[in-house]
């Protein structure tokens, strides 16, 4: 009993200190600074501050800025700080330039989610729109500037295609990637969306007690739970694109619908890609205007399509690299086989035509290749039949991807089966005749017919193009580097291909090869035209309904450095349109090589 008694007088006095305490603590709160909490629960709170980290810049093999950041002042407003909807929407509608219905929508939205997040109304305004606004500040409790990056592009529309365009995030990417939030723009194609990862990055904050007008409070209450976090800006991208080649690239080609292929044959390095028509990336720093954006993708320009890695062409008598490589690995002809060229090939009841009507007279692979003679390649196919073929088509890379890490299509590697499974249609023998020529059922892009070019120069490695030489930290570190990287080899001997690039050096050098408007005098340049129909001959008269122009090269012909690959949409002729391009071209990389920058 006694041992009951001094147990129940220790609970109570535990309890009876603890319920003092808890007395003491409610009088010190409620008592002693009660007006002072009073004042804080009803004008003041801890705000998060964002700080925006800056997006990784693109830079060229060199390190010049390609894409890099400038600041932009962004309004966002805080619903749960809105006092009057009406004046709000209208000042600021007023300030801005927006609808006020606009205005209206966004904040309504922000409601539904979070009354305490802020809702962005306005992104990137001007000097006078954020002097306006500040100036106001007291009648506009609810409104946040905030100071972000955006992309700034020092080129204008300089590479648009590969480096691609920012758009906001969807619900799939802000899961994907934990690091942004609902308001902030990821890559959309290109190298933005490719290297979207490392160029994030990674937001800090700081937590400020303000009072109902946003203003900053110095007060020691809540001080410990304050917390700061440093932002940490995204990687730096390195291209393997050279800006000098890039834009002599870019205007040698001009306003023609197009694109060009600039390939190190050594490394798979591109050391230009060019596509036109294009577009403006800085009309998505903003965010794109809806009736812009309707104006791209209905533009039957396709100003959004990477002509370069995505359009798909015949590739007309650039092919007959091909042919004649195939012809050769199978043995069905040699250097020295010849075929009559009258102007015309008969098979059966169908007659196939020589570009040049009057004929080429007995023709060896040496001057097929040179003069570019399609009966010549129109026996070899024959001889060679659809299904051997194609087992060389598709060892130099067409039909399949070729491995650059931004958006390709893969065209098309016809066969037996191919048809079969497509159209459900047996093969007929024309379709191997006119195939030989380039036309037909095969498609192509023009980096794949660089690769391929490249790897016809380098004695047969088939290499993966690469965009991007490293990835760098904001410290200076490399955190990616990329090496050259072979994909595979042609399925020729380099004996076999020395003869084709014999050839290829007469193209442009012999006085009767299709190439000359390409040749150089301080360098030897090699390689083959195409002029690939768009529609059967005889038929449309429209400038949509032209020749596309092709032209396929590499330099220097003894010792292969570069190959430039060239296509010029409804050009007509690839030796009068398309070889010229790689002339000029060939001419910044000569420059560029006596001043130790390639």
């Amino acid at each position: 009993m006694r041992e009951y008694k001094r147990s129940f007088l220790i609970v109570t006095i535990i309890l009876t200190q603890a319920f003092l305490i808890l007395i003491g603590r409610l009088w010190y709160l409620q008592i002693l600074r009660g007006e002072e909490f009073e004042k804080f629960s009803l004008n003041n709170r801890i705000r998060i501050i964002k700080i925006p980290a800056p997006r990784g810049r693109i830079l060229d093999r060199r390190g010049r800025e390609i894409v890099a950041n400038r600041p932009s002042f962004d309004v966002y407003v805080v619903p749960k700080d809105i006092k009057d909807p009406d004046f709000l929407t209208n000042t600021l509608s007023s300030i801005l330039g927006i609808e006020s219905i606009e205005i209206d929508d966004k904040i309504k939205m922000a409601i539904q989610q979070d009354r305490f997040k802020p809702a962005l109304i306005a992104q990137d305004i001007n000097r006078d729109q954020l002097a306006y606004i500040e100036a106001r500040k007291s009648y506009l409790p609810s409104v946040l500037i905030e100071v972000n990056h955006t992309r700034k592009y020092p080129n204008g529309k300089l590479g648009a295609a590969f480096l691609g365009y920012l758009g906001k995030a969807t619900e799939d990417e802000l899961k994907l990637y934990p690091n942004i939030q609902g308001d902030d723009v990821v890559g959309k194609s290109g190298v933005e969306k490719s290297w979207e990862v490392y160029l994030q990055g990674k937001y800090g904050f700081i937590q400020k007690l303000t009072d109902a007008l946003g203003r900053e409070v110095k007060s020691t209450l809540f001080e410990n739970d304050l917390k700061n976090r440093d932002s940490i800006p995204g990687a730096d991208i390195f291209l393997s694109i050279d800006l000098d080649l890039q834009k002599a690239a870019e205007e040698a080609l001009g306003e023609r619908a197009g694109a060009v292929v600039v390939m190190d044959v050594r490394t798979g390095e591109l050391l230009a890609l060019v596509s036109h028509p294009t577009f403006d990336p800085r009309d998505f720093i903003r965010g794109i205007d809806p009736k812009k954006w309707k104006q791209l993708i209905e533009d039957d320009s396709f100003p959004l399509v990477n002509r370069a890695t995505q359009g798909l062409y015949a590739p007309g008598s650039v092919f007959k690299i091909v042919t004649a490589a195939a012809g050769l690995t199978e043995r069905v002809i040699d250097s020295n086989t010849a075929f009559y060229c009258p102007g015309r090939y008969r098979l059966g009841t169908k007659t196939f035509r020589c570009w040049k009507p009057s004929g080429h007279g007995s023709v060896n692979l040496q001057k097929a290749i040179v003069e570019s003679c399609d009966v010549y390649f129109y026996n070899v196919a024959q001889k060679l039949g659809i299904d051997r073929f194609a087992h060389y088509i598709k060892g130099f890379g067409f039909g399949g991807p070729t491995g650059i890490d931004i958006s390709e299509r893969i065209g098309t590697s016809p066969s037996r089966d191919w048809k079969l499974q497509t159209f459900k249609q047996p093969w007929y023998d024309g379709e191997t005749t006119v195939v030989g020529i380039g036309q037909g059922y095969i498609s192509v892009t023009p980096l794949q017919t660089a690769v391929m070019t490249s790897a016809v120069a380098n004695g047969g490695k088939l290499l993966k193009p690469l965009v991007v030489r490293k990835v760098v930290s904001p410290e200076g570190k490399s955190l990616v580097e990329y090496d050259p990287q072979e994909n595979g080899h042609l399925p020729s001997e380099k004996t076999l291909l020395d003869l084709i690039k014999k050839g290829l050096h007469g193209v442009v050098n012999d006085s009767h090869g299709t190439g000359r408007a390409a040749r150089l005098d301080e360098m030897t340049v090699a390689g083959k035209t195409g002029t690939a129909q768009v529609i059967a001959l005889g038929k449309g008269k429209s400038e949509k309904h032209k020749d596309h122009a092709w032209f396929t090269s590499y330099a220097p012909a003894e010792n292969p450095e570069v190959a430039i690959t060239v296509l010029v949409e409804n050009g007509g002729k690839g030796g009068a349109v398309a070889a010229p391009v790689v002339k000029q071209i060939l001419e910044v990389y000569l420059r560029l090589k006596k001043e130790g920058n390639v």
